[in-house]
């Protein structure tokens, strides 16, 4: 591997260990009103479906949607950053 690729590749795992990283930050970080909104209680639904409906369900599925792919966008540049490595050893 030329050293410029290997530089590149390792330029793109860190591009995307960032990007993982303010993907999993955004995903927790709250304005004043929507934590307000989501604080407060409000009445439970009578099955799963109506609950899945509420609020605080739907912020906790988004902010979990949102971590995994953080962590995928992390692990990917982790995983880019390897390559180098492991080509040099090998």
């Amino acid at each position: 591997m030329s050293e410029n690729l290997a530089d590149l590749t390792v330029l793109v795992g860190l591009l995307l260990t960032l990007v993982g990283a303010v993907v999993t930050a955004w995903a927790v970080i709250l304005r004043p009103a929507d934590a307000i909104r989501i604080g407060v209680p409000r009445w439970a639904g009578d099955n799963d479906e109506e609950n899945l409906k509420l609020p605080l369900v739907q912020n906790l599925l988004a902010s979990s949607r949102w971590a995994k792919r953080g962590l995928i966008c992390i692990s990917g540049g982790t995983v880019f950053q390897m390559v180098p490595i492991l080509l040099r050893l090998f």
